[in-house]
């Protein structure tokens, strides 16, 4: 690590290991500070109004996110890195069996392609705490902690937040991408960038436009209740007949405001499932196809809950076939009531 020329020496850092972009800062940053301070009660409010739905989670993590400075009491600076994991890439490689032509289908999201991007960014993190040397204390988080991850990029500089409550990253605007955060006990030189945006949200807003919940309103964080990704991950009880049919053919996750950002980069890269392979096979074959992929994540019964749903939206007699056949031969309780719930 060359603290004398440090910018240039996390630059070749973030090219070595695949990031898109990396900024350094100390964790007694004042902006830090301020939009935490900021944050915490535009949270706390969300959270009052219920808005998180089912995701009780949010609540309990809150004391920590809202005071990193004790949450990571050894943290001195703090790397935080974008990357993009090949979501939207054409290339992109995922572990489902293609469907026949004929197949009864469901869709699961694009950023579910190649690795789980938890571990790709945990390993980007581990590189780059090897490169910072030996004797540094680090704790690395993707998504995975008590962590404003968001916040902590738009701090570095890196991008900005989108109407759809994802960092939109400088240079190409795009919102298909991953935050990680690495706090080391050293003070490193703070390396922040100027967020240069290719156009503003309010020029735009393709993703509220697009939304066919309504989840995303502009100027406001995501109502879950409403959105696909949080009905078909999150929400791990029966879904209710309003609900059911607003995640439409979604079986995991929803692209429809990323694919959007920005308009003129506009992607389907779903992945397409056989419903009828995904209730039919075992779950140690499921098991092992989603076995390090972000599907792993909802699970198995989860995904076989989703499909159901999505056969009930279909109402088409060999849909109705197909219901049948599961209610008669699953093993889960949640899936037979998820089936007779309307």
């Amino acid at each position: 690590m060359d603290l004398d020329n440090f910018n240039d020496w996390l630059a070749e850092a973030s090219r070595k290991i695949g990031a898109h972009s990396i900024a350094c800062f100390r964790i007694d940053n004042p902006l830090l500070r301020l939009r935490i301070g900021e944050n915490n009660t535009q949270v706390a409010s969300w959270l009052k109004r219920g808005m998180h739905g089912e995701m009780d989670y949010l609540e309990r993590l809150l004391p920590k996110k809202s005071n990193p400075w004790k949450t990571f009491p050894f943290a001195k600076s703090v790397l935080v890195l974008t990357f993009n994991n090949r979501w939207g890439d054409p290339l992109a490689t995922h572990p489902f069996p293609v469907p026949a032509n004929d197949a009864l289908l469901g869709y699961i999201s694009a950023y579910a392609r190649e690795a789980d991007y938890h571990l790709t960014g945990q390993t980007m993190l581990s590189q780059l705490a090897t490169m910072l040397g030996k004797n540094i204390h680090s704790e690395a988080t993707v998504d995975t902690a008590a962590v404003y991850d968001l916040l902590f990029a738009t701090v570095g500089g890196l991008g900005v937040v989108g109407e759809n409550n994802l960092l939109r990253v400088s240079d190409s605007g795009n919102s298909r991408i991953f935050i990680g955060c690495l706090f080391v006990d050293i003070e490193l030189p703070e390396v922040i960038h100027e967020a240069k945006m290719p156009f503003v949200c309010a020029t735009c807003c393709a993703c509220v436009k697009n939304c066919p919940t309504e989840a995303i309103q502009s100027g406001q964080l995501i109502d879950a209740r409403k959105c696909i990704s949080y009905l078909t991950i999150e929400k791990r009880g029966i879904l209710s007949c309003g609900e059911g049919g607003s995640i439409g053919n979604w079986l995991f996750g929803c692209d429809d405001c990323t694919m959007v950002c920005p308009p003129q980069d506009e992607t389907d890269m779903r992945i397409p499932v056989d419903l009828e392979w995904l209730l039919k096979s075992s779950s140690a074959e499921i098991r092992r196809t989603i076995k390090g992929n972000a599907t792993a994540y909802a699970g198995v019964t989860q995904l076989r809950k989703n499909a159901v749903v999505l056969l009930k939206n279909m109402g088409t007699s060999r849909a109705q076939n197909l219901l049948r056949w599961v209610h008669e031969n699953t093993g889960s309780d949640l899936i037979r009531r998820q089936i007779d719930s309307w």
